[in-house]
């Protein structure tokens, strides 16, 4: 870690104290797609031109063919196995972790990894100490970029009136964090960010709650979040036993499905997602939600995600409404999909059931749009 250099911004706090292993079973970054780096290119078109192609999203680049255009990589065999491992792209030599320039570089980490839940051999905060020292001169570079972008954007929230500080959002939130459990509380925040004036963070839940019109919302946004354009676009929730589910969405229904490494679906059923009941943390799972909530109120992509959504409107919602809003929303999206998975398996929001839900749902938040960029 000595090595790391002197004149880079940079934040690994989200590393400390995490170890893991890469489960060999598990397979869940060989549905990524990964994007084939110029200087990467020449060695597939000698060795595999077949086995990459041409896409458009989110820009146009290489990358690697996936299994009928939709499952797993196709360098990956029937045992799970990388078949060119000393030579795959940056891009899978990064996975779990994430590096996010907006202001500063901050080193995120994959927490849908379930290898990241359950310790092992690898120093999270080693190896991506080691990630940025191989990527320097490229996170010095995308580091003007984005900061540029960020002067802008706070220069245009001071001309609309609409600008706070980042670090009093967070120590707002922060102050109130242990109030997020509350599912009444979470319903008041969101009721207030949507007002027109500026909002505080409220000390208190509402005075009342309409449990079914949260159920409701819930429901309506966990929905949203699952729903996709096609397979390959779906989010994938890798379970306990190494299975990819699918839960595709169309209009108010769902349809359970497991996605094979050959890119074949095998049907598991339809969900009728008003028997998902909300359920709120309990016991050890309350610490593991309050813990996952503190984190994402230090990633920057969490800030940069509400910067993002002010930019998208027009500046006419106030920083601080938008970030308070995003905060509450994450957390009850999570909770819904969360109770999702314990629907499913027959479990509660213990601690066992609430690391599940952030298995299935934190690769979601990590792809949220943002100001900044992934390197």
């Amino acid at each position: 870690m000595s090595l790391l250099p002197s004149d880079l911004d940079l934040d690994l706090s989200e590393l400390e104290g995490r170890s893991f292993t890469c489960d060999p079973s598990c397979g869940l970054c060989c549905l990524c797609q990964p994007e084939v780096l110029p200087h990467e290119v020449s060695w597939f078109k000698s060795n595999h031109p077949r086995r990459i192609v041409e896409t458009k999203r989110p820009h146009r680049h290489i990358a690697l063919t996936l299994k009928e255009g939709q499952g797993a990589c196709t360098f990956l065999n029937a045992s799970r196995r990388c078949e060119i491992y000393a030579q795959r792209p940056h891009y899978c030599r990064q996975f779990p972790f994430h590096l996010y320039l907006g202001k500063r570089v901050q080193v995120e980490l994959d927490l849908s990894c379930r290898g990241v839940w359950y310790g092992g051999a690898e120093d999270a905060l080693v190896e991506g100490g080691r990630m940025v020292q191989d990527n320097v001169d490229a996170l010095r570079e995308t580091l003007t970029e984005t900061r540029a972008v960020y002067r802008d954007f706070e220069a245009n929230c001071r001309d609309a009136g609409i600008y706070r500080p980042e670090e009093a959002l967070r120590r707002e939130v922060g102050r109130r964090i242990e109030m997020f459990t509350e599912l009444p509380y979470l319903a008041h925040v969101l009721d207030l960010s949507a007002e027109d004036e500026e909002m505080s963070m409220p000390d208190t839940p509402a005075a009342t709650l309409d449990a079914a019109e949260l159920q409701r919302s819930a429901m309506e946004m966990g929905l949203e979040s699952l729903a996709a354009e096609d397979v390959f676009s779906a989010p994938v929730y890798c379970d306990p036993k190494w299975r990819w589910n699918l839960f595709l969405v169309k209009g108010g229904s769902m349809r359970w499905a497991f996605l094979n490494d050959d890119g074949s679906l095998d049907a598991a059923g339809d969900i009728d997602p008003t028997k998902v009941k909300l359920l709120s943390p309990e016991g050890e799972g309350r610490s593991i939600f309050l813990s996952y909530l503190r984190m994402l109120n230090r990633r920057d992509s969490m800030m940069g995600y509400a910067a993002y959504l002010v930019d998208d409107y027009g500046y006419e919602d106030f920083l601080g409404n938008t970030y308070y809003g995003v905060m509450a929303t994450t957390a009850l999206d999570l909770l819904w999909r969360a109770s999702l998975i314990a629907y499913l398996q027959g479990g509660r929001l213990d601690r066992a059931g609430m690391i599940e839900g952030i298995i299935s749902y934190d690769m979601d938040r990590l792809d949220a749009p943002t100001i900044g960029a992934f390197l």
